[in-house]
């Protein structure tokens, strides 16, 4: 099997790029760059159920509570 180089036929060349050229809305859009309140939740949320120290103590607390329960097997 013979495999060719055809990087270059596919290439985008963006210097080449002429936004007038292009399709859509010419208008602005606004953007923020704060921090939205739901994103900020998500990540509290998120280290809260990384806690390693948590984990830890759920951990021996599973590892107990099986100890217990088949203990007699």
């Amino acid at each position: 099997m013979i495999v060719n180089d055809e990087r270059e036929t596919y290439a985008q060349h963006w210097s080449d790029y002429n936004q007038s050229e292009a399709s859509g809305s010419s208008t602005p859009q606004p953007f923020s760059i704060e921090v939205l309140p739901e994103f900020a939740s998500h990540v509290r949320a998120r280290s809260e159920l990384r806690d390693s120290n948590l984990h830890h103590e759920l951990q021996a607390g599973l590892v107990k509570y099986i100890w217990t329960k088949f203990r007699n097997l």
